[in-house]
């Protein structure tokens, strides 16, 4: 890999060259989801964009992948961040010490609040989702994701450097937005709600009850929940599926913008590359419930079904 030092030197691509290849797609492929080309709109940003803002005073740009590939080559001028730890389980106590944690855990990233960040990975991942959706539950909205991540910004010949970028700590001020986040007893209090979906994105396996993580205290998946894997709304990890086809997916498992969708996998991270989509698509209510099924089956008390997915709507 070609690096040189961290200069912004902005490298040209033609339009209808990107708007080919978008993150990754090459001719006669299925277009990607649109991605935002300004960034009050949608929380998926187009590396074009990325590299023509780079410069800017009020931009933050976090690279969430290993320190160890951040070392290698990084877009230039971003920030190392280990998304990896970010974890939360959903009981009064635990979102204390979240609160607490998330002032510490985004404190290098130096955050007035006015700044737009983008977040990034190798592609479209779990990493900079969970990035994300741990930002917005702090009560920020300018949180993005950048679209194709390192390995499109890098397949563009877009500013790439070895040398490690440091912001001014600060710790980040964490205001909450309780409108995206499900607890275990806000999950428990709706399983017959009617006008409520949930979502289990982890794998088949898990779901049904036959492949149990180490991190799990039984297996099965929460009663009432329909099956959708969260990598079934991608296109390799560089991209979502075109609108349509995420409706569409969306839609036979019963999940649709009129019924509140709770998301829940292991531990929340796949749950909010799902997240991401479903705000991409617009729907107006959507939580992550970021103990999932780790805190869920830690509860003895709490019902779980095995067997297959329940299908229709």
């Amino acid at each position: 890999m070609k690096t040189e030092p961290c200069r912004l030197t902005l490298l040209s691509v033609p339009w209808w060259m990107f708007a080919l290849t978008c993150t990754g797609l090459t001719l006669g492929a299925p277009a990607c989801f649109e991605v935002a080309t300004t960034h009050e709109n949608l929380p998926l940003v187009a590396p074009e964009w990325l590299r023509d803002h780079l410069s800017g005073k009020s931009l933050v740009v976090v690279d969430t992948r290993s320190e160890a590939d951040y070392s290698k080559g990084h877009i230039s001028g971003s920030v190392w961040m280990d998304a990896a730890v970010l974890s939360a389980t959903t009981s009064d106590e635990g979102l204390r010490l979240l609160k607490e944690d998330l002032a510490v855990k985004f404190a290098p990233l130096g955050i007035k609040g006015d700044e737009i960040v983008v977040f990034y990975e190798d592609g479209i991942g779990v990493r900079a989702p969970r990035a994300l959706w741990y930002y917005t539950y702090a009560g920020y909205r300018t949180g993005k994701v950048l679209a194709g991540g390192f390995q499109t910004w890098q397949a563009s010949h877009f500013p790439v450097c070895q040398e490690r970028s440091l912001r001014t700590s600060r710790p980040l001020v964490v205001k909450v937005n309780p409108r995206v986040i499900a607890t275990t007893n806000f999950v428990a209090r709706r399983l017959n709600d009617p006008g409520v979906v949930l979502l289990d994105v982890r794998s088949y396996e898990e779901y049904i009850g036959k492949e149990i993580n180490s991190q799990a205290t039984r297996s099965g998946h929460i009663p009432g929940a329909r099956w959708l894997e969260w990598g079934r709304l991608l296109e390799g990890n560089l991209r979502y599926l075109p609108k349509n086809d995420l409706e569409k997916r969306l839609a036979q498992v019963g999940v649709t913008p009129d019924r509140e969708v709770i998301v829940y996998c292991q531990r929340g991270n796949r749950a909010s590359n799902t997240f991401l989509a479903l705000q991409l698509l617009g729907f107006p209510k959507v939580r992550n419930y970021v103990g999932s099924w780790q805190e869920w089956s830690s509860y003895s008390d709490l019902p779980l079904s095995t067997g297959e997915p329940t299908s229709g709507k």
